[in-house]
């Protein structure tokens, strides 16, 4: 049998077959080192994604939170017919809303850092300075529809950062804004009035912008609020269980108008204090309203304790204001009559018709100390000299409202003549102050002797009325002020008058107080005329269905006891059941009037 050998392969194949062995390996092993490599850098590229993402996301909660106080202006939403003329309407009005905001808030600084000791101020700015945090934050994320600038809004809503949104529209030959914050919407209106509908007319909205800075910087923030509130550009206390709460108390005490002189004596005290001089020790903003305040506050003793800068207390006076009343009237002067009472008759309505205004007619009025006269206009020279006055500028309004103000504190604390002059101040002022003119309507009619006039708060009121026709208080007035006016047997019938009626229609919730007010006054009348049978059933009338321990009711049962010295049997009886039944004023509050109630004598 023949065996086969195998032969050795060629020398140069066994080398060509170990140098591809050797290839193979190292490219193996080159490979694993590329997928070593490759999987560390995946790993450090992940690391590196998730803490850029980390940063992003920190970044965004850290402007989320320092931005938590800020407000930041959006694009407005305007109509087609703006936005083809100006492709950024919104933003151009957004842009415009903000440099207004920064200009108040300059404003407030500047203020302040007058008065301020170390010329350092520490109001902090709420108008934000940048709309987004982010490059590229309207890119949307995959799959998701959800934008960047999403998340950033999402964020800092959470931790209390607020956007201030509005809108641009036209209707019917007007230009409207609105203007929302907080869910709270300002709305403003400008006529066209020769301006171009496609227009943009940033005159006339710059116009509404500036006058929406004061509310929104009041909403936005509560030391904004504060100064503005104190200083009295803002009527509404929008932050009043804030940190800053008790500063407008204070402020709050020092504009009621219902301010006695020991409440006003209370107040001075409290402002002097060392505690509250500590509260503003290092706060320049309420350092300066505690100065502003208290001055202020100095400002009111001139009106009810002239003596305060003597004897450091401010007391009521024990002797009511007394005056006499002289009149000036166009050629030929008429002789003066005799004077029967301190108090004489204002003169009858042909005084005051239209040819009389030749010369300036005017009430003059002077204390019994023979101090100097008051000229006083009467409310047709009043009316005349506005039909020739400019519309007053915002410095005007803020001085007229604020001796408005004065002029209320007076009249509640039975200083009618006074106050007369201040209304008249007031509306010399501001021929548009509605409050003012309304205000002198009431005192007017509802002043003792020598003031009453019925036409002349007639003129008054129905000037209030055509300024704002919607406060439902002043077409009360109106109303009975025309019903004072007319005949003792038509008087009551006014109740249906279309000035009573749109009160009621305006505030139907209202209905009970505003009827109690009108035939409260024509219960005076009556006393006032000798109709002492008609006047006890009046006041039980206005009393009938809101009866609380209040100064009305201490007037009307007043009145129903010394009608029963008039021979009205069971007037006396019935003023103690109205009383019986009062009850206590809402919320805890104590009537002024409290002490006459409960002295009341009853069986």
């Amino acid at each position: 049998m023949t065996e086969t050998v195998n032969a050795d392969p060629p020398i140069p194949t066994s080398r060509w077959q170990a140098l591809g062995k050797r290839l193979r390996g190292w490219v193996s092993k080159s490979l694993d080192l590329m997928h070593f490599l490759t999987e560390r850098i995946m790993g450090f590229l992940r690391l590196f994604a998730t803490l850029g993402l980390l940063l992003i996301v920190l970044f965004v909660v850290y402007q989320a939170v320092e931005s938590s106080r800020l407000v930041l202006v959006k694009p407005f939403t305007v109509p087609q017919s703006m936005s083809n003329s100006h492709a950024d309407a919104g933003r151009i009005i957004a842009n415009a809303l903000k440099q207004e905001l920064l200009l108040a808030e300059n404003d407030i600084y500047n203020t302040v850092k007058r008065t301020s000791r170390n010329r350092k101020v520490n109001i902090g700015a709420v108008t934000g300075n940048s709309e987004d945090y982010l490059l590229g934050s309207d890119i949307k994320l995959p799959e998701t529809g959800i934008s960047i600038n999403d998340v950033v809004e999402f964020i800092a809503s959470i931790f209390g950062r607020r956007n201030i949104t509005g809108s641009v529209y036209q209707d019917q030959g007007k230009l409207f804004l609105q203007v929302e914050l907080d869910g709270r919407i300002f709305p403003f209106e400008r006529d066209l009035a020769g301006h171009d509908p496609n227009a943009l007319n940033m005159d006339l909205i710059n116009d509404m912008l500036r006058e929406a800075r004061i509310q929104l910087l009041s909403v936005a923030s509560e030391s904004h609020n504060l100064y503005y509130y104190c200083s009295g550009e803002a009527d509404a206390l929008e932050h009043s269980d804030g940190q800053l709460r008790e500063w407008f108390d204070y402020c709050s005490r020092l504009q009621s108008s219902q301010m006695t002189p020991n409440e006003l004596d209370g107040l001075l005290n409290d402002l002097h204090s060392a505690r509250v001089r500590q509260m503003a020790n290092g706060n320049d903003t309420l350092r300066h309203i505690l100065g502003q305040t208290t001055g202020n506050a100095l400002d009111k003793t001139r009106l009810l304790c002239p003596d305060y800068p003597v004897t450091k207390v401010c007391k009521a006076n024990a002797t009511p204001e007394a005056g006499q009343i002289a009149l000036r009237l166009p050629e030929p002067l008429r002789a003066p009559a005799a004077m029967t009472s301190l108090f004489p008759a204002l003169p009858d309505a042909s005084a005051f018709k239209t040819d009389s205004l030749t010369m300036r007619s005017m009430i003059r009025v002077a204390p019994v100390s023979s101090a100097p006269l008051l000229e006083l206009p009467s409310v047709r020279v009043l009316l005349a000299e506005c039909l020739n006055r400019p519309p007053a500028k915002p410095q005007d309004m803020l001085a007229s409202n604020s001796t408005e103000g004065d002029a209320t504190l007076l009249f509640n604390n039975n200083r009618p003549l006074q106050a007369l002059e201040k209304y008249a101040l007031a509306i010399q002022q501001n021929c548009g102050n509605v409050f003012a003119w309304a205000n002198l309507g009431v005192l007017l009619v509802s002043a003792d002797p020598p003031l009453r006039s019925a036409e002349e708060a007639q003129l008054a009121l129905e000037n209030a009325v055509s300024i704002n026709e919607r406060i439902d208080w002043v077409q009360n007035n109106l109303c009975i002020a025309r019903a004072l006016a007319a005949p003792l047997d038509t008087m009551e019938s006014l109740i249906s008058n279309e000035a009573c009626s749109a009160a009621r229609a305006l505030n139907p919730a209202n209905k009970v107080i505003l009827d109690k007010q009108f035939y409260l006054a024509v219960a005076e009348r009556y006393l006032t005329e000798g109709q002492y049978d008609r006047a006890a059933t009046t006041y039980q009338t206005a009393l009938s269905a809101d009866r609380k321990r209040d100064c009305n009711t201490s007037k009307a049962i007043e009145k129903l006891a010394l009608l029963e010295t008039y021979g009205v049997k069971g007037a006396k009886a019935s003023a103690c059941a109205i009383l019986q039944d009062a009850l206590p004023l809402p919320g805890g509050k104590v009537s002024t009037c409290e002490a006459k109630l409960a002295a009341f004598p009853c069986p």
